[in-house]
């Protein structure tokens, strides 16, 4: 197949541009950059979805429009890329359709943000595809938005859609300061559990995550649907894990969460602390994405082990 990729130049495109080659397809990649790109065998159209060019013909001849290109640091730029920089690419996908009258799947990677944070931090929540979109953030509603625009537009201009909504992507390249944060606060026994032991960790790897859209890219059962992907684990099983590798077995603490929310909230206001409201949310989290859905539907289920990958994460890491 012929694969319009934007995004090809980010965290997730760059591997999705190699995985779609490496199984011999044809990869069109739209990049803002304007610097010498060196990727053999892809077609680079130079453009911007918040500029004011024409991009028409970008999506002409292409089978699959893999749309990963999102701004996910600064927030004065979300909207613009997330949402506006979507709707110009839905326009341009609507225009070359009436030149090549060629079927197109649109493959969105998209976030389980779009469901928003548990409303009770800490107490048990399975949310699925049926779970309603209650995004809290910019990112996080940006990103709902432009899944909408998708889902609306696709009896309009010949194209069917597939969205894929992983939680915290992972892999040694990420620039994820959280999960490098935990595993040095564990490797420097420093880490602490709050509240209980029984935190749930949602992560995902990013080779599943690239797994994961050309799946959905080729399987007709995936057309107008929605799949979250998680690899969920205890944070307990990671703790054990990278104490292990790091040649010790340590009883951590475990602070009572009610104290410490009082304490980092008087403290907050003087000082830049480490530990934030948001933070202690997630140590204390016990929400779960199952992939079920992805599974039945499309066979799919994750394979690289979060636990694993964090003891091959720390030998990156220390060289």
């Amino acid at each position: 197949m012929k694969a319009l990729v934007t995004g090809g130049n980010g965290f997730v495109g760059q591997l999705l541009v190699k995985k779609l080659l490496n199984n011999g397809n044809s990869v069109r990649l739209l990049s803002r950059s304007t610097s010498p790109i060196t990727i053999d065998d892809v077609e680079i159209v130079i453009g911007d979805l918040t500029s004011d060019r024409d991009l028409s013909e970008i999506a002409i001849g292409c089978d699959v429009i893999f749309h990963c290109a999102g701004e996910i640091a600064n927030q004065d730029k979300m909207f613009a890329l997330n949402v506006e920089g979507t709707r110009k690419l839905i326009d341009a996908v609507h225009k070359g359709y009436t030149f090549d009258r060629k079927p197109k799947h649109w493959v969105q990677l998209s976030s389980v943000g779009a469901y928003g944070p548990s409303v009770t931090p800490g107490a048990e929540r399975i949310v699925d595809e049926l779970s309603d979109s209650k995004p809290v953030g910019t990112y996080e509603i940006t990103k709902t938005l432009a899944d909408e625009m998708i889902m609306e537009s696709v009896n309009n201009i010949g194209m069917t859609y597939t969205i894929l909504r992983p939680s915290n992507i992972v892999g040694t390249s990420m620039s994820n300061q959280s999960f490098f944060g935990l595993l040095k606060a564990i490797e420097k026994r420093r880490f602490f559990y709050v509240g209980s032991k029984k935190t749930i960790s949602t992560y995902i790897h990013v080779d599943d995550v690239v797994d994961a859209l050309i799946i959905c890219s080729v399987n007709k059962k995936a057309c107008n649907q929605i799949f979250n992907l998680s690899n969920d684990c205890n944070l307990s099983e990671i703790v054990d894990s990278i104490s292990h590798h790091s040649g010790f077995n340590h009883n951590f603490l475990c602070v009572p969460e009610k104290p410490l929310r009082i304490f980092v909230g008087a403290l907050s206001g003087f000082f830049r602390l480490p530990l934030t409201k948001n933070r202690i949310d997630s140590l204390v989290s016990r929400t779960t994405y199952p992939c079920t859905k992805i599974k039945d539907m499309l066979g799919f289920s994750p394979k690289k082990s979060i636990p694993e990958f964090s003891i091959e994460y720390s030998r990156y890491l220390n060289g």
